[in-house]
């Protein structure tokens, strides 16, 4: 039986969503080829939950910003 926390072998791990996740690294997660559109589709989504609600609890022009860039890219499907 496979934990569902560990990755399989050979698969590709995405980053954890931190504090501070910055434009770079989310642009970084887009520009590498090891990950599957829709394992980055999927992170983006968490990516941006996060983000709208850390926005929510407390307003900020930059993150504003990154929530209106993530939503355009899902919009464009990954």
């Amino acid at each position: 039986m496979t934990d569902p926390e560990k990755p399989a072998p050979g698969e590709v791990v995405l980053p954890e969503i931190g504090e501070n996740l910055t434009r770079n690294e989310i642009m970084d997660v887009l520009a590498d080829e090891g990950y599957s559109a829709s394992r980055r589709k999927g992170w983006l989504k968490q990516v941006l939950t996060r983000l709208e609600t850390e926005q929510h609890e407390s307003p900020n022009s930059t993150r504003a910003a990154l929530v209106a860039e993530i939503t355009d890219i899902l919009k464009e499907n990954v």
